[in-house]
This record gives structure tokens, sequence and C-alpha cells, in this order.
């Protein structure tokens, strides 16, 4: 083995690395899920609408002759640290945690997530300074099978395909749906006229899913991810209309969401959350981390 620790891309946008990482992402995962904190759906959802692209460079992408084998990443902004690994390379853990500590920290400040048990992981940061804190991310699943519903009469099902799709409606509606009361600034109303997002590479607009309320108004949406030949989905984003929660249009619009993906091979589904909602309509948690944080 020879690996080699390099800086991902300055090139903002679906550069040549954006599609190498989401390659190993979708490569460790083809077997089983050993990470499902952290999917090619979760890197390709986020990238752009929701990352700063001004910070890219400082990526760690760990390379045996130019394979991807490991990734140190960032989600929203530097500050933070997802790991990933290819699980026959699990020696170079302390490498990526030494990495992201000297390349993502954020004024002295970061935060790193690891996986509840991984002793490797955990043994590396504490000898780097790290400690555990109360914050947790939880990954619930859900096997796919005999899905079934009820909308309320006058409510539809839509989905981003559909001829009268109105993509201001719906950056209207998941701007309320996730309860935001202040305006847009202006970085996220330009992400908003740019359509940041739609053009991402593996987008399936059949798979995001609108329940229309009679008035026209999006009342809920989930959105799923999946690729052909794999088996499993991702669901993000979710959200319901605070004035139409608690009548079943979130559930409504997940298992219309998971269905299709089953239809089209996936035997389960993914969602990062802890929410009481999620577990009362059929899934079930299957992995936590643990955000360790150090203070340089």
């Amino acid at each position: 083995m020879s690996v080699t620790l390099r800086r991902y891309t300055a090139q903002p946008g679906y550069s040549e690395d954006f599609n190498k990482v989401c390659e190993f992402l979708v490569r460790i995962n083809s077997k089983k899920v050993v990470t499902p904190n952290y999917l090619w759906a979760r890197w390709e959802w986020q990238f752009g609408p929701y990352m700063n692209m001004e910070n890219l460079s400082k990526i760690g992408i760990a390379e045996d002759n130019g394979v991807i084998v490991g990734l140190a990443t960032y989600e929203s902004d530097i500050g933070e640290a997802f790991f990933c690994i290819d699980e026959r390379y699990g020696d170079l853990k302390p490498q990526l945690i030494d990495y992201a500590l000297h390349n993502l920290s954020n004024n002295g400040e970061i935060g790193i997530m690891l996986p509840d048990g991984d002793l490797e992981y955990q043994r590396a940061a504490v000898k780097q300074g790290f400690i555990p804190t109360k914050n947790k991310s939880e990954v619930a699943m859900m096997d796919i099978m005999n899905l079934s519903y009820n909308l309320p009469g006058g409510y539809k099902i839509m989905s981003f395909d559909d001829d009268n799709f109105d993509v201001d409606r719906y950056f209207n509606a998941i701007w309320r749906g996730f309860n935001n009361q202040r305006p847009r600034n202006e970085r996220e109303i330009e992400a908003m006229e740019k359509r940041e997002g739609f053009d991402a590479p593996h987008l399936n607009l059949n798979l995001r899913i609108l329940v229309v309320a009679p008035n026209g108004d999006y009342a809920s949406h989930c959105g799923m991810w999946y690729l052909p030949g794999s088996d499993y989905a991702y669901v993000e984003p979710v959200f319901t209309l605070p004035e139409y929660r608690k009548i079943g249009l979130g559930k409504a619009a997940v298992f219309e969401g998971v269905k299709r993906c089953g239809e089209l091979g996936a035997k389960c589904a993914y969602v990062i959350s802890s929410q009481q909602f999620y577990y009362n309509i059929g899934f079930y948690p299957v992995h936590n981390e643990t955000v360790w944080a150090r203070t340089t």
C-alpha cells in the first residue's frame, strides 16, 4: 500500500474530485453499508446549496495509487469533520483525525463525528486531546415492504417531474417547512435564484415527492436518493408546513418516496434522525455517532 493524503480541489461545482468522492462512497458501501451516517447521497445533497465552497481545498483525501480510500470532510463549513474510510485501511484513522485537526479547524475549534464503539477512532481522538460531548447524531433505517398510507380528501401526490411543478413554490415551502422565521440572506437568495441543487448529478425528479393541498400549497415533501443497482435509499429532506402537521401528510410523502425506491430495487432506506416521527412510521435506530470536541 502506498497511501498519500492530499487536499480536495479548490474548484467549486461537480468537479472530477467531486465525482471521485461520490464513487468512493458508493464503492465502500456496495457490499454492506459501512458509513450509514455519510452515504454518497449526503455528500451530493449538501454539496452546493448547503456547503461553503470557499473551503473546499481544506477537505482531505487519502489515496492508494490514485484510488480514494479515506475522506476527512466538513458538511456545512470548517469547524466540523466527518470521516469515511475503506475498511481495509483502518490504520489511517489516526491520520484522518490529525488531518482534520490541522486543516478543518475554525479558529482553533473543531468538533469531529466518531462512531460510538469504534475504539480505533476514539483512542486516536483521545491522544489528540479530544473528549466526547453529549451531542449525538443518529441514523435510522426502514425495511421496504408493504407500505401503505391514506391521504385526507382533496390532497394529492405529485413529484418534481410533473408538468405542473412550480419550483418557486417549492423553495418557499421548504423555507417555511423548516420553521425559518427570518428573511433569506443574500447567499440564500442567490442559491434559490440559481436553482442550486437541481443540477445534482444523481437527482431523480420522480423521487422528489410533494403532497399538494386542495388549495395548491406544497404541504409536505420528501426527497429520496437512490442509485440503480444498490440495496439502499436515502431520505433527505423531509418537511411539512406548520399548518398541515399532525394529519399524516409527512408519513404519506415518506412512504411514497420510499415505495418508489423499492420499486427500483432498494431494500431499505436510511435517514439521519432520531425524531419520534420516523420511529412511529417504521424506522429503527441502527447507528450512533458522538461529537468529540477539542479547543486548541
